[in-house]
């Protein structure tokens, strides 16, 4: 292979240093005139079809000064194997051979040689063998590196677009204005694919970035992909890298070793040009804090644009439930976004921390405390935390809420623990890479449980498949299993792998989407009010030619909105047909109030059409056959419209219904109200008065009070095991006297929990008897001594429901002992429909078992004395009791067809659900 005139003129001129290239000594045996090699560094250039090469080798003498031996004859020659080629022999020329002098290492010999290497394939890699020989052809000096031309700019460019753009189209989908009607579906599958792009694309960068024995050109391809990851070449605490731009210097990949000494993300980190270790976490910790505040800001003013445009007079004084309702929805896009890069590059920080300082380590402990916390609230309070890592769950074929919530534990556990592989064991990398496949694979056994089979079917089943045949491809990569060229071979079938993936199931579908929402046959729009609008002269009928109507006018009705009447009037008047109308017969009016409207069969429709027109028609019931409804004048659509948005059709009327309130009190419903101390969450805000202010004036009739022990010996009432704070019983008790019967008279209950000692049990009661005055229940009302009372004659009045002591009976409380109210939980408050008793005795306390006390509070609960509800045997029929039973627990009784045992008691049931 000869070198051209004009490259070797160029070397011979060029005072070129070259790129540091990491290299080993492979010589056999030693003697006195061996060259030991120091220093290996290279240059190229890229020509046709070959690459031209610059060496400079520092080699010394073992015993003595290398720069005073006779070493003219010396000839280099090369050993190179690439992919599908081994050429033996290729020898180059010492275009330069001189002394290098420095006090560290004394003299040693230099030597600057070129060469060529053929280009084989688009990218290359070359293992390489540099012997030095003398005349007799025995070898002096051997130096084994591999050398990695940089890859071709248009690669490079694909490399690092082509992600970009895959992951911007799916965006774009995802926030493509889209009708109200489909919106949800739509949005969160688009979403899930953004996401799900975003997810992959890590997947791209991270698998160059396990402790493998790599092709040279994978990593820095693979890398281009960091901005995923939120690790940049630059960032806001450190723009500047000890390393080369892009890893690249004098044509060629330059690889600086590590101070660990693993291949992994370390030379994953300098062949992307970023800063050290250090810097290059801070960064990325930084510009996660930016993201999340951005992905804030963005999505709370999308919010209220949204709101502004549904109510434009959507005040300040509702911006606390967006803020809060927005914060958690960003929580759960930033996790699913980012807990995989930031829980790999936290648990990197630990491998060497003596090294770079434990600084990082804590920052680092920090964060994956912050990632699992925000996991966990966000797990437990949201129920659609899994919707955007788990695309279409609408079509899920098991919808047992448990299974689906701790899919999702699964699901987030497993991103949280690849990364935790990938950061902290870069050390081990067969363990790595078996790990990540199991991973992988029970990802996919845990979305097919809750999916079904048909997730194989589909494009994120199709997914997780790819992402495992992929994975496993990686082994090709562990040392000893393939040689050079077949780790090439690995490379191009991996890098083939992602640009399938990326084409088939993310942008062909992308572009499909965004051609039906740019060029389908109805525009996309924010509201279906807009479109509805568009699309009404289209409407048509059924009826013939004689109602055929041209555009409907848009005017507005007296009363109501013009939107609201559009909306309507679209929506609604498409059962007519699909010509425009301009009158509705009756037999038709008859059909649409009766199949659309849900009216009774009875309901007198030809009477409704007299109230639309204002004037006198034959009147005649609903339940009649078209054919003989007679004749009657038609209606306008505007009619329709109008009285459709009329009070006299609201769905919850003004006029007050009659109650009968005579029965007695444990055969009605009553409105309940759960941790009515709380105006947010019940993780860490603060109890409040305005709580039980706010549901007594909506009509609540049964608010709860959990009192724990205070300090200075008074109750406060708080929830208990959580970050809220605490208001004093007393306060309590004073507001829910000033606001009990602010909006009815009927009885109000109270329902204690309990957590105090029996000292400030009794200050309980004794404060409820002297705020409450009369309107306590404190004893059995003498007129209800063989039946509850009924709420007519509790009216006023206030009861107190409070636990009772548990008997010691296992029989009684075995299986009931989940059955207490959990604070974490909403529930409402029923009462039982038992039917009377024919016993005679009166309802009265009856002395308690023995070993069993009660206290002052305890016996203020005379018609709600609180117990878990026993075994069918064992309820007490003649004593007044509120059994409490849980959701749980109510279903396994109901699954069984077993009865609840209480027909013909005075007992009422209470039943907390989440």
């Amino acid at each position: 292979m000869k070198l051209s005139r004009v490259t070797l003129y160029t070397f011979l001129t060029a005072g070129c240093r070259g790129a540091y290239v990491q290299f080993q000594d492979c010589s056999e045996a030693r003697d006195s005139s061996s060259l030991i090699p120091e220093s290996f560094r290279a240059s190229v250039e890229r020509g046709k079809g070959t690459f031209d090469w610059k060496f400079d080798l520092i080699a010394g003498l073992a015993n003595r000064n290398s720069c005073e031996a006779d070493i003219s004859s010396i000839i280099p020659r090369f050993s190179i194997v690439d992919y599908g080629s081994h050429t033996p022999y290729i020898y180059g020329h010492i275009v330069n051979n001189s002394c290098f002098t420095t006090q560290r290492i004394g003299s040693r010999s230099k030597f600057t040689i070129v060469t060529s290497f053929n280009q084989s394939t688009l990218l290359d890699t070359y293992q390489t063998i540099l012997e030095l020989t003398n005349s007799d052809n025995t070898a002096l000096s051997c130096v084994r590196a591999v050398l990695t031309p940089a890859v071709p700019g248009p690669v490079r460019l694909l490399g690092l677009w082509f992600p970009i753009v895959v992951f911007a189209l799916a965006c774009v989908t995802a926030c493509w204005p889209v009708r109200r009607s489909n919106r949800s579906n739509t949005t969160k599958n688009s979403l899930a694919r953004a996401i799900d792009v975003l997810a992959y694309i890590q997947f791209i960068f991270f698998s160059g970035a396990m402790s493998l024995q790599y092709p040279g050109f994978f990593q820095p391809l693979v890398g281009l992909s960091g901005w995923s990851t939120l690790m940049l070449p630059a960032g806001m605490v450190e723009s500047r890298s000890p390393y080369a731009r892009a890893g690249v210097k004098d044509g060629i990949y330059e690889h600086n070793g590590t101070i660990t000494g693993a291949p992994g993300l370390e030379l994953l980190t300098q062949m992307t040009g970023s800063a050290v270790k250090p810097q290059s976490w801070m960064n990325t910790f930084v510009l996660s804090l930016l993201v999340f505040v951005s992905l804030y800001v963005f999505s709370y003013i999308i919010h209220r644009l949204e709101n502004a445009h549904l109510n434009p007079r959507l005040g300040s004084s509702n911006m606390d439930s967006p803020f809060k309702t927005q914060y958690w929805a960003v929580v759960r896009l930033f996790l699913s976004c980012f807990m995989l890069p930031l829980s790999a590059w936290a648990t990197y920080q630990f491998i060497d921390g003596t090294i770079f300082g434990y600084q990082n380590s804590m920052m680092a402990i920090l964060v994956l405390s912050l990632l699992l916390a925000g996991f966990y609230w966000s797990w437990s309070q949201d129920p659609e935390m899994a919707s955007l890592v788990m695309n279409s769950p609408t079509h899920a074929t098991r919808e047992d809420k448990k299974a689906r919530k701790y899919c999702t534990l699964i699901v987030f556990f497993l991103m949280l623990l690849r990364g935790c592989i990938l950061g902290g064991l870069q050390t081990y990398n067969s363990v790595q890479v078996g790990l990540l496949l199991g991973c992988e694979a029970m990802h996919l056994i845990s979305m097919t449980y809750w999916v079904g089979f048909s997730h194989f079917t589909s494009f994120p089943g199709i997914l997780s498949m790819a992402r495992i045949a992929l994975s496993s491809i990686h082994i090709g990569f562990l040392p000893g299993v393939t040689g050079h060229s077949g780790k090439i071979l690995v490379a191009y079938i991996i890098l083939c792998g992602h640009v399938i993936v990326l084409v088939c199931i993310f942008l062909i579908p992308t572009l499909f989407d965004l051609s039906k929402f740019a060029f389908g046959r109805q525009p996309s729009v924010i509201s279906d009010i807009e479109n509805d609008m568009q699309g009404i002269a289209a409407d048509s009928s059924i009826f013939g030619e004689s109602n055929e109507l041209v555009k409907l006018p848009w005017s507005q009705t007296s009363g109501s909105p013009k939107t609201l009447l559009d909306m309507i009037l679209s929506r609604e008047t498409k059962i007519f047909g699909g010509k425009t109308i301009s009158r509705i017969q009756p037999e038709v009016l008859s059909l649409f109030m009766r199949n659309v409207q849900g009216e009774d069969e009875h309901t007198n429709v030809c009477e409704m059409s007299r109230d639309f027109s204002g004037s006198s028609n034959t009147l005649i019931g609903s339940a009649q056959s078209d054919i003989e409804i007679k004749s009657a004048a038609d209606i306008s659509p505007d009619a329709l419209t109008s009285y459709l948005v009329s009070k006299e059709n609201l769905a919850i009327r003004d006029t007050p219904t009659y109650l009968h309130l005579d029965h007695p009190i444990n055969e009605y419903f009553i409105s309940t109200s759960h941790n009515t101390y709380l105006l947010g969450r019940q993780v860490a805000t603060r109890s409040k008065l305005e709580g039980y202010i706010e549901a007594l004036s909506q009509g609540c009739r049964s608010v709860e009070i959990d009192c724990w022990d205070g300090r200075n010996g008074q109750p406060v009432v708080k929830h208990g095991y959580s970050l809220t704070k605490s208001v004093s019983f007393r306060s309590v008790i004073n507001t829910v006297k000033e606001h009990a019967f602010a909006s009815s008279d009927l009885p109000l209950w109270l329902s204690l929990e309990v957590h105090c000692c029996s000292s400030q049990r009794d200050i309980m009661a004794q404060v409820m008897i002297e705020v409450f005055g009369s309107s306590l229940i404190t004893e059995t009302l003498p007129e209800c001594m063989e039946t509850l009372p009924s709420p007519n004659q509790l009216r006023g009045k206030i009861l107190i429901k409070a636990k009772m002591p548990q008997d010691t009976n296992p029989k009684d409380s075995d299986e009931e002992d989940h059955d207490i109210v959990e604070p974490d939980q909403t529930h409402n408050e029923a009462e039982s429909k038992p039917g009377r008793t024919d016993g005679s005795a009166p309802i009265v306390q009856q002395p308690q078992r023995k070993g069993l006390q009660e206290d002052l509070l305890q016996r203020l609960a005379i018609y709600g004395a609180g117990k878990r509800l026993p075994h069918l045997g064992a309820i007490d029929s003649h004593r007044n009791f509120i059994y409490s039973i849980s959701e749980t627990n109510l279903r396994r009784r109901i699954s069984k067809e077993q009865s609840l045992g209480l027909v013909g008691t005075r007992l009422s049931i209470h039943i907390p659900y989440s």
